[in-house]
């Protein structure tokens, strides 16, 4: 995986009145894809948490704190649980859509996904774009509102991963 990869999060907040989205974004992300022929065999990344930031200091501070608790969970993955066969060999530049499936570990709680990708062959690399739709309750987050600041009790995880051969 190149150090184009990124992940992160979107979250809608209401802030002292004023309707924003919250966002962070982090490369510091490990992982691997084994394709054969039309299909994906197996997929994985892992992302260093405590890495991840946005625009805003204080959230920063919130979200590593007593959100995520990055000091007793410090990643968060995901794995491939089934494969993926997109039918045929894509041709360079050509985008495909497909559903991946796997188990995504957020805050230290493993959880089976499903979601949407899009994925593009180009100059000797794969890259890949998705986004799994997360309930913080399902992964015992707490939810980060706080004094003046809601948020909803769900967000995105938004990926974008560069993979080039080994």
């Amino acid at each position: 995986m190149t150090d184009e990869s990124e992940f992160g999060y979107r979250v809608e907040e209401v802030l002292f009145g004023v309707n924003t989205t919250a966002a962070g974004r982090s490369n510091q992300i490990t992982g691997e894809l084994v394709v054969a022929g039309s299909a994906v065999e197996s997929a994985s990344f892992t992302v260093d948490v405590a890495s991840i930031t946005s625009d805003e200091d204080r959230r920063d501070n919130q979200f590593r704190g007593r959100i995520m608790e990055v000091e007793e969970f410090p990643e968060a993955s995901f794995a491939l649980t089934e494969p993926i066969d997109v039918g045929t060999v894509p041709a360079a530049g050509e985008q495909v859509t497909a559903s991946a499936t796997g188990d995504l570990t957020l805050h230290g709680v493993t959880r089976p996904v499903t979601f949407d990708l899009t994925a593009e062959v180009g100059d000797g690399r794969i890259g890949v774009l998705g986004s799994i739709p997360v309930t913080f309750a399902d992964y015992a987050i707490e939810n980060p509102s706080t004094s003046g600041i809601t948020t909803e009790d769900n967000g995105l995880l938004e990926f974008v991963l560069v993979f080039e051969p080994k």
